[in-house]
């Protein structure tokens, strides 16, 4: 079966050699580490407009040099073939040397995936570029045919390797921001290739990871996710460190045993803050176990329960609590059971959810759940309040125009819609969205200017809105979503949720004479959120 290596290269990983080293070729002393490089990047270096000089970790004649990264790859790329095997003589691989240490007593790779990172969309300016400490010089994209030569040199010539490059978009996304980096990994390594087939598709019994270079988030994420997509296949294959003072093997392979529990309880807990209950359960091994204790059992329903409302399934949500059978969680059941009484507790979950969105930035989902909460709820008042004159019509209910008939409603009943009235009186039924249903409720509660005057916005300005834009294939921007909410734009990202929900709260109220005060003490998904967050504090 294939063997896999899931390598990161880090911006300490090519170095010069040292002086010493140097020493035994022997070299000229224009010919040094140290000033070789010049030659080599002189005329690169006058393009970019900012110079480097090799570095050492310490003045000693036995440390090597070191280069920034992409400057390295990119001298590299852009030499002729003569002085690309020239700077090869001068390069030395430390942490990949003691990697490679291992593979005579263990099974080589067959295909190895190595790991790299590309700032470029983050620092596009060339003032930017021109300082030297800027972390576009500390990508490692351009090191790529570096690696690649030196790794099949000394695994064969047979060997395949496949760069995948971590490429932030946005500030956002910085290479040092723990979840963004966790995000990236995740996207890079389910998209991962072997020709046209997917990774996960193939038969692998060994996956080699090997994580420490890079940033902290990067090792962890790289940790967390190898974990989590090859499961018990993975190994880290680690380098020891001061080799000097320690001489015991290079390197070691650990079995995914000895991290396995604590990597996952902490990738459960930041999956977790994302809401993403699925991987959550993926990670902790409980997808498809067969043997689960009590607790275990439990805290699976729970995340089976948020998986079916992360895909707003909320009456499957429900039923999976309705499972939960211990005592410590019986007042959530009970909870459950008297919410599922009222028609309308799954508006509040849709409201809900319309906030998870926002806080994941994906604002197309967040728009759709917001607005759908309120039109939802009030067409589900429609059909509890007025069952005899609107038919379900398997959830596409149409208002009759028996409502005509009902007194004191007056519905249609001003001159301006008497063309509704006349098209409802001819087909006999019409849609029940839109105009009718707004008129509905506003002939049905003819205090709503008094007691929720913003409804006329909502019915005049945020309901037009939304049938444009769900009608054309638009993307939406998070700021979108409080622009057609008419949330004014000058108010800080707090200030804006905070309006929001107050105004979703005060139409979902006023349609149901209810008093909630906040859209986390509606929603039964917030408390079995907040059960989840406690349950794997206590793994």
């Amino acid at each position: 079966m294939m063997k896999i290596w899931i390598l990161t290269i880090g911006t300490s990983d090519v170095q010069l050699e040292s002086e010493a080293t140097n020493r035994t070729k022997p070299l000229a002393d224009k010919q040094l580490s140290k000033k070789i490089w010049s030659t080599w990047a002189a005329d690169f270096e006058e393009d970019w407009e900012v110079a480097f000089q090799p570095s050492q970790s310490f003045s000693d004649v036995n440390e090597t040099y070191r280069i920034p990264p992409r400057a390295l790859g990119l001298v590299y790329q852009g030499s002729s073939e003569a002085q690309q095997e020239e700077m090869r003589s001068y390069l030395v691989f430390p942490l990949l040397d003691n990697f490679l240490k291992s593979f005579p007593e263990n099974p080589p790779p067959d295909v190895i995936f190595l790991l790299l990172t590309d700032q470029s969309a983050l620092f596009k300016t060339d003032l930017e570029r021109r300082n030297p400490r800027c972390p576009f010089w500390q990508d490692t994209m351009a090191l790529e045919p570096i690696a690649t030569h030196y790794l099949r040199e000394k695994l064969g010539q047979h060997i395949q390797i496949e760069p995948i490059i971590l490429a932030p978009q946005t500030p956002d996304e910085s290479l040092a921001d723990w979840n963004a980096v966790l995000n990236l990994v995740q996207e890079k390594f389910k998209d991962l290739k072997l020709g046209d087939q997917p990774l996960q598709d193939l038969k692998y019994d060994r996956v080699y990871v090997s994580h420490q270079a890079g940033t902290p988030a990067l090792s962890s994420a790289v940790q967390f996710v190898s974990l989590a997509m090859f499961r018990e296949a993975v190994q880290f294959l680690v380098s020891r460190e001061n080799q000097d003072f320690a001489p015991t093997a290079p390197s070691e392979l650990i079995p995914q045993s000895s991290y396995l529990g604590a990597l996952r309880i902490q990738e459960a807990k930041a999956l977790l803050k994302r809401y993403d209950y699925t991987s959550v359960r993926d990670i902790l091994g409980l997808t498809n176990a067969t043997e689960l204790t009590g607790d275990q059992k439990e805290l699976k329903t729970l995340l089976d329960a948020g998986e079916q409302w992360n895909f707003a399934k909320f009456e499957e949500f429900a039923e999976e609590l309705a499972k939960l059978t211990s005592p410590e969680l019986q007042a959530l059941v009970q909870s459950v059971s008297d919410r599922r009484q009222h028609y309308w507790w799954t508006a509040y979950e849709a409201a809900y959810l319309a906030f998870v969105r926002l806080d994941q930035k994906n604002a197309v989902e967040a728009f759709f759940h917001s607005f759908r909460a309120v039109e939802g709820l009030i067409s589900k008042w429609a059909e509890v309040n007025f069952p005899t004159h609107v038919d379900p019509n398997n959830d596409s209910p149409k208002l009759k125009a028996s409502i005509l008939e009902v007194p004191d409603l007056n519905y249609f009943g001003k001159s301006k819609y008497k063309d509704h009235k006349q098209k409802l009186i001819e087909q006999g039924d019409v849609i029940l969205s839109g105009f009718p249903l707004f008129t509905l409720l506003r002939s049905a509660k003819p205090n709503w200017k008094k007691d929720c005057n913003e409804l006329t916005s909502f019915i005049e300005e945020i309901a037009p809105a939304r049938n444009k834009i769900f009608h054309r294939l638009k993307g939406l921007k998070i700021d979108d979503v409080f622009h057609y909410w008419l949330i004014p734009t000058e108010k800080t990202y707090e200030d804006k949720i905070q309006l929001l929900e107050n105004k979703l709260l005060s139409y979902l109220n006023f349609v149901i004479d209810q008093k909630f005060v906040s859209i986390n003490d509606a929603s039964l998904m917030a408390k079995v959120h907040d059960e989840l967050v406690n349950a794997i504090e206590n793994l």
